[in-house]
This record gives C-alpha cells, structure tokens and sequence, in this order.
C-alpha cells in the first residue's frame, strides 16, 4: 500500500468533510516537517515514534501557536492509531492556550458589521449569532431544509424556529434555534440564492475572511485576532447573561451533557423555548448600543434617583423654612436684646440726672445751713 492510500483510507473514516480537510492539512504539516513517507514513521519503535513527535514539537515552539502544534500532533495520534500504532505523549504534549489575544464582539460590533453587509453576508451573520454554532456545522445547513423550515413558521405564525440536530463532530444531540432576525434575511437571501448548500461560502477560511473584512469596512477597532469562533463565544455569554443554567447552554451549543444526568433533563427544549424569545429581545439582538433590558434597568435607575432627588429637595426645603424661623427669632431677640440694652441706657442716663440734682440740693441746703441756724437762735432768743 502506497503512502498516500495509507493516509487517504485513514482520512476516509473522518466523520464530516471539514475534520477530514482539517486532518489532511495537519497530517501534511507534519509530514513536510518530517520529511520522509508516513509509512517510514509508522515503522519506527514506540519509543522512537515518540521521540520524532516530541522532536517537532519542540522545534515549532515559537514558529506556530501550541494549539496548532496540539492539533498537529492530535491529528498525527489519530493517523497512528487507526494504523494500529499508538503515539505514546501523555505527560509530554504542550498544554492547550487559553485565547486571550482574540477580539471581544459586542452587540455594537455586531450591528456594525450586519449594517455593511450585502444579502448573503447579513443571512450568514444573522444564522451565525442565532445558532451559536461552528463554523463548519452551519456551511454544512442545507438550503432545502432551510427553506421547509421557514415555511412551516410562517404558515404556524410562529417567529422561532426550534429544531433538533446532531454535532457531526462529537455527535451530540443540541437544540438549533432561528431567531427572527435570521428568519428575515435567510428568507430574503433563498429568494436570490441557487444550489444545495444554504450559502455560498463552503469554507471555514472564506468565512473568516468575509468577518474580517466586514470588520474593516464598519471601522471597527478590533483589539484582537478576528475570526468566526468569535460569534460563538458572543451567543453564549449572552445565553449565560440572560440566566440560561449550564445545561440548557450546553443542549444549545451542542456540547456533551453526561448521560446521568440527561435522564432528569427531559424538559430542557421547553424550557429553553420559554425563555429564549426574552433572552433574544434583551441580550441577543444586534443592536449598537445596550440592551433592552439594560436600558429598562437605567430607566428604573433614572426613575429611582429622581424621586429621591424629589424627596431630598423636599426635604432641604423643610430645613430652609426651619433655619428661615430660627434666623427670624434670632433676629426678634437680637432686636427685643437691643431694645433692652437702649431702655438701660436711658434709665442709666436719667439716674445719672438725678444724682447730680440731688448733689446740687445738697450743695444748696449745705449754702443755707448757717442762715438756717442764725434764724433759729434768734427765734429761740425771741428776737424774732
């Protein structure tokens, strides 16, 4: 068996068309690297295998990112194993990165780029920020699907779509929700639209392409990489922001649930039914500035502050009139403490006067005192 059968019959087992391009392209990363045929690889010993893997490994260290060298030797363990020739690297292989150099998308961004967007490219968006899902699950819809779906709604009068669906790549059953902004423009983009596949874009890398460059064109500030894994993340915050618990995020993204515990979740699609619509007005619309329910909240806030503002003015009015009060009997008593002090004075002037009237008697009766006696002694001699 050639080298390129031993791959091809290995890439064939691949569950969906995009794992299978993303393995073909991993598998012939390493294998440039490499430089000789995989069937020479898979002729090494155990501890040689090992040694070759860990040797790339360390030598992509700063030419790509870990999770690319992960992926690589991921891919590179698939191939051995369905050769029957495990790669032996646990306790050796690079530790997964967290992203921490991607943008943040904010509702704003989002309706930035949905503004600059031509029919298709607001069809994918608007399928993108409704669903939550991976890229290569919503290239993989399907337009007749789609369209029966949309139909039913219409005649049902129904503005969500709910539907049931498997991951292709872990097999996960997850709840797919069309929002009716998706509605809306998916509908007006079948109108135009011909072909099987529900977009025109069949790849992960022109998706991504078409977001960057709807990035550029709505003048955003990206303070990070770009990409449609983004979109994802902005659904599921705003499922966990508008009170979604971690089940209910998981049936909808379409991440594994353990099996113990589905059998006491038989009503998650209900529940999930009854509060998505609120969850869609207040946190998943694509809307340039806050949120519904954000906005409501300021408004209670606004509301709140103005009437104890209100009372507080009220209040201060109250004191003004009391402070107003006691200045004025302040005043009366300074007034009434003046009248006083003039009324003393006065009095103390007129004692004043009589006190000298009463020394001038006094010097008047001491002038008169010895013709006072000489009257008496004549009268007394009877002189008189």
């Amino acid at each position: 068996m050639s080298k390129n059968d031993v791959v091809k019959e290995w890439l064939d087992e691949c569950r969906t068309e995009s794992t299978r391009e993303l393995y073909e392209y991993q598998i012939r990363v390493f294998q440039e690297w490499y430089g000789k045929p995989l069937s020479t690889f898979l002729n090494l010993s155990p501890k040689d295998m090992r040694h070759e893997a860990l040797k790339f490994q360390s030598e992509q260290v700063g030419k790509m990112k870990p999770n690319t060298i992960i992926s690589v030797l991921t891919a590179l363990g698939s191939f051995c194993a369905y050769n029957d020739k495990p790669l032996m690297l646990r306790g050796k292989r690079l530790r997964t990165q967290i992203d921490l150099d991607s943008h943040v998308f904010t509702n704003g961004d989002l309706a930035k780029m949905f503004e600059v967007a031509d029919t298709e490219e607001k069809a994918i968006v608007a399928t993108f920020t409704s669903l939550g899902w991976e890229v290569s699950s919503i290239l993989e819809l399907k337009r007749d699907f789609m369209e029966k779906q949309i139909l039913r709604a219409k005649e049902e009068g129904k503005q969500f779509i709910y539907f049931l669906d498997q991951r292709p790549k872990t097999g996960v059953l997850r709840l797919g929700v069309i929002n009716p902004l998706a509605i809306e423009w998916l509908s007006k983009m079948l109108e135009q639209a011909r072909g099987p596949g529900l977009f025109s874009y069949t790849t992960k890398e022109g998706v991504n392409k078409m977001i960057q460059r709807l990035v550029r064109e709505a003048h955003l500030i990206a303070t990070g990489r770009i990409h449609t894994h983004l979109m994802r993340k902005w659904v599921m915050s705003g499922l966990s922001r508008a009170g979604f618990n971690d089940f209910q995020i998981k049936y909808m993204m379409g991440k594994a649930i353990p099996l113990s515990d589905m059998t006491y979740l038989q009503t998650l699609q209900q529940e999930i039914e009854g509060k998505y619509p609120a969850a869609y007005e207040n946190y998943l619309t694509l809307k340039p500035m806050v949120s519904v329910k954000a906005v409501t909240e300021l408004g209670k806030q606004v509301v709140q502050q103005s009437q104890e503002l209100t009372l507080k003015t009220a209040e201060i009015e109250t004191m003004k009139e009391t402070l107003d009060k006691a200045m004025l009997k302040i005043a009366e008593a300074e007034t009434s403490r003046k009248d006083q002090e003039g009324q003393l004075a006065r009095d103390a002037l007129r004692i004043a006067e009589l006190e000298t009237s009463i020394k001038d008697v006094e010097k008047v009766l001491q002038g008169a005192r010895p013709l006072i006696e000489q009257l008496m002694k004549a009268n007394k001699e009877g002189k008189l």
